[in-house]
């Protein structure tokens, strides 16, 4: 029997912490996240890996418990960070007592060094659209109409009901920080992802450095979650999904990009202004509910 790179010791218990961390997340997203990472892992690492190279790909993914954390309730990473910190400074200031206030001194660097770290990241820059873009399937793109009006422009295609369809677009990181994308966002305040589905869920994937897409070009490439964007450097992020909204003849579109985005200890969610709508127009199959 051949090996494969999911049979190497460290990815093995790298998945085994992992399974363990997820036992609170809901049952989709903890399937959804192992499903990306295995696939990462399969497609980043050769069968012959040596524990070098293992080690450096499982530390880009980070921790098991900094996964689970994201995979949860938006903000629930950052929130289980400012616990701890403040548990630990209450611990720390209930030993100062009679000790010198050097101590307490310290405390208070420390406490505005993580704030300012805070802020930093909380404030940077986000993650923006570039010129490349099309539709993914050549069902698509061989059928799109291009409009414009008011000022605001969109690109139609003809529903596909439960089929696959998808776009893509060139993502810049004009900021001077990598930014990772982890995968789309969802929530109440977060718009869908995707014209096309009514519940919103997306697959989402980032390609690998290629040296004529971030010269504004767009060739056959290589995708994969996480996907990494160092700073000046731009990305394809590829968006599909199961067609399955309700129409009875008219148009349902998506003008904006919400994703997951790690950025240095923190994640958080970045909606991206597309520049354009991309609309699916048609009837659905059987009557709509």
């Amino acid at each position: 029997m051949s090996r494969t790179s999911l049979d190497h010791e460290l990815v093995q218990g790298y998945m085994s912490q992992l399974d363990a961390a997820l036992r609170g997340v809901p049952a989709a997203q903890a399937r959804e996240l192992r499903e990306q990472i295995t696939a990462h892992l399969d497609d980043a690492l050769p069968p012959d890996a040596d524990d070098e190279q293992v080690a450096t790909v499982l530390g880009r993914l980070g921790s098991p418990a900094e996964l689970a954390a994201e995979a949860g309730p938006a903000g629930a990473a950052p929130l289980a960070a400012f616990a701890m910190i403040g548990a630990w400074l209450r611990h720390r200031l209930a030993r100062v007592r009679g000790r010198t206030w050097a101590v307490l001194g310290v405390i208070v660097v420390l406490a505005g060094i993580g704030t300012g770290y805070l802020v930093y990241y909380l404030t940077l820059g986000s993650l923006e659209v570039a010129d490349v873009s099309g539709w993914w399937y050549p069902q698509d793109y061989n059928h799109e109409v291009f409009t414009t009006a008011n000022g605001a422009s969109q690109t139609t295609v003809p529903l596909r009901p439960g089929q696959r369809q998808g776009y893509f677009v060139s993502i810049d990181n004009p900021t001077g920080m990598t930014q990772t994308i982890l995968g789309p966002a969802y929530g109440p305040d977060v718009p869908f992802d995707s014209p096309g589905s009514a519940d919103g869920v997306v697959q989402i994937a980032v390609s690998v450095f290629n040296r004529d897409i971030n010269d504004g070009g767009a060739v056959p490439v290589r995708f994969t979650l996480p996907g990494v964007i160092p700073p000046g450097q731009t990305r394809l992020v590829r968006v599909l999904w199961t067609s399955n909204v309700c129409l009875a003849g008219g148009t349902a579109s998506i003008d904006s990009l919400a994703l997951r985005v790690r950025v240095g200890w923190f994640t958080r969610t970045e909606i991206i202004p597309l520049g354009q709508a991309w609309a699916v127009t048609g009837k659905s199959h059987g009557p709509c509910t």
